[in-house]
């Protein structure tokens, strides 16, 4: 997302590997603190899984976030609050306070839209630590991430839906079903059409048109395919998990 967001504000973000390596730390201690938290829900969803201790996820997570806490540190201080964004969100994702106050995951629809604004405060944000831009592409930036993450969030959500029936977890799939999920993010992916031809008459990022518009016939190849309940998990995450590189392939090669 960081290269993907340098690329659309004509950033080089070959002067900035640093930021590069701040944000990929952050996001693995991120889901590092999620696998310590999930092993539960993940031994239902995921065959095969074997579950290790807290600390095989934990320590990796400590060290990963304060590495990335330092860089951010010496980058300067909006590099720090924008990499300190998801980890708070992150850590009140995952991590039950209180027992009587539930983890943001437990709250119906409020877990799929804070996990893709978290990214998406981070994808569009990070690059402006480097350069200024103007606040009408930031704000375009920040919408299209935004809604990618969320839709390819409920996807996840469809997989996971026999763990979190089982958890007592109460996700959008969970609740809507798999047939009204489906037309629910064919919805909310359909935001991204109008969001391309609003830039192809305003003239903004019309270089890039074509690896954004793949971005979003691609997330409904994701729709189609892994609602269904054969869906292969192993395909499913290589596909959503991998979805921003094919995006900043093409943009590369644009």
């Amino acid at each position: 997302m960081f290269i993907f967001s340098c690329f659309l504000y004509l950033i080089s973000f070959n002067v900035s590997f640093q930021l590069l390596l701040a944000s990929f730390l952050i996001t693995f201690s991120v889901y590092c603190l999620n696998d310590a938290t999930d092993k539960k829900e993940d031994s239902l969803n995921k065959p095969g899984y074997k579950s290790k201790s807290g600390l095989y996820y934990i320590v990796p997570s400590v060290i990963s976030m304060i590495t990335g806490l330092w860089i951010g540190f010496l980058s300067g201080w909006l590099t720090l609050i924008v990499l300190t964004t998801p980890l708070i969100i992150g850590f009140l994702y995952s991590v039950p306070l209180v027992k009587s106050i539930p983890r943001l995951k437990e709250i119906v629809g409020v877990k799929s839209i804070v996990v893709a604004i978290s990214w998406a405060v981070t994808g569009a944000m990070l690059p402006l630590t480097i350069q200024i831009v103007e606040l009408n592409k930031i704000v375009l930036v920040f919408i299209y991430i935004f809604v990618i993450l969320l839709v390819n969030t409920v996807i996840c959500d469809v997989l996971d839906m026999k763990g979190d029936l089982i958890t007592g977890l109460h996700t959008i799939p969970s609740v809507l079903g798999r047939k009204r999920s489906q037309t629910l993010l064919s919805i909310i992916n359909s935001i991204l059409v109008i969001w391309l031809i609003y830039c192809l008459l305003s003239g903004l990022f019309t270089n890039l048109l074509p690896a954004l518009a793949f971005g979003v016939v691609y997330d409904y190849f994701l729709i189609w395919h892994f609602i269904k309940p054969e869906a292969q998990r192993f395909h499913a995450e290589i596909a959503i998990d991998g979805a921003w590189i094919p995006i900043v392939i093409i943009a590369f090669l644009i």
